[in-house]
């Protein structure tokens, strides 16, 4: 499956669940992760997700991701910082770093595998019963490891889930071997509403895991899925955030950060919103 932002928005809109905002509440917790030039405590957080017909705000501490399927755009904003960057749908991560490190990244990329496994064991996760599947993720030398998760989906949420997941996909898509984990995401049922992972990564490993802790449908504070007027525009860094660097965690995804460049790869100086004061 490729996913476009036009496929989602048609899906959005034929689903009469969608004529209020759903509001998505999480819990994520990270192990403390320790190696060279990437060290982190242990953390804590609360992650809400507003979604509406064609459109998705993630709201992750500081950070904040905004998905806009009908202007083919996602933003990234800091709100400590108050920068954004903007990022073209479907993402390409060619636009983002030079010529010469495409070629020499084809290779590499080609090499990362996802794997979704579905199973026919079944518990109860709150209120909704829910159905696992086993996600793996391998990556080539020089990072080697890989991601290991158990998903529990449900099909209890009053919602098109079908659509929920495409637009959860291309928040996925910015990261290393999104392109792979969004094409196996088909295979999931039913929304994701626990994910326990372990990620390896250079002789260590870590575990994280979230939750999901209230599905509601209300509507989105106004301005919810608009880059505030005040924010300066930012070049978008697929690298950003350490060696597993890239766009934000998502259902499925890798832990915190699940992508980015190998180690030496450089982003190119764009990726700033049109009409914005660039850095």
């Amino acid at each position: 499956m490729r996913f476009t932002a036009k496929v989602a928005l048609v899906a959005i809109l034929s689903a009469p669940a969608f004529c209020a905002d759903v509001v998505i509440t999480k819990s994520k917790h990270s192990d403390a992760m320790k190696m060279p030039g990437n060290e982190q405590p242990a953390k804590d957080t609360t992650e809400t997700t507003w979604i509406g017909k064609d459109r998705m705000r993630i709201e992750d501490g500081d950070q904040v991701t905004i998905i806009r399927a009908d202007q083919k755009k996602m933003y990234m904003l800091d709100m400590k910082a108050k920068t954004a960057s903007t990022i073209d749908l479907p993402f390409d991560l060619k636009k983002y770093i030079p010529a010469e490190q495409a070629e020499m990244m084809e290779p590499f990329m080609s090499q990362i595998k996802v794997t979704i496994t579905p199973s026919t064991e079944t518990k109860k996760i709150k209120e909704w019963t829910a159905t696992k599947y086993t996600m793996t993720q391998t990556m080539p030398m020089p990072m080697g490891g890989g991601i290991t998760q158990e998903i529990w989906a449900t099909k209890d949420v009053q919602a098109d889930t079908a659509a929920l997941n495409d637009l959860f996909a291309t928040a996925m898509s910015t990261g290393m071997g999104g392109a792979a984990m969004a094409n196996e995401y088909k295979k999931i049922q039913g929304f994701p509403v626990l994910v326990e992972r372990t990620q390896s990564m250079m002789g260590q490993s870590f575990k994280s895991r979230e939750e999901v802790k209230s599905i509601e449908t209300k509507d989105a504070p106004e301005g919810s899925y608009d880059v505030p007027k005040d924010f300066t525009a930012k070049p978008f860094d697929p690298m950003a955030g350490g060696p597993m660097g890239g766009g934000p965690g998502r259902p499925g995804g890798g832990g915190g950060k699940p992508g980015g460049l190998p180690p030496g790869g450089k982003p190119k100086d764009k990726g700033g919103a049109e009409g914005w004061k660039q850095d």
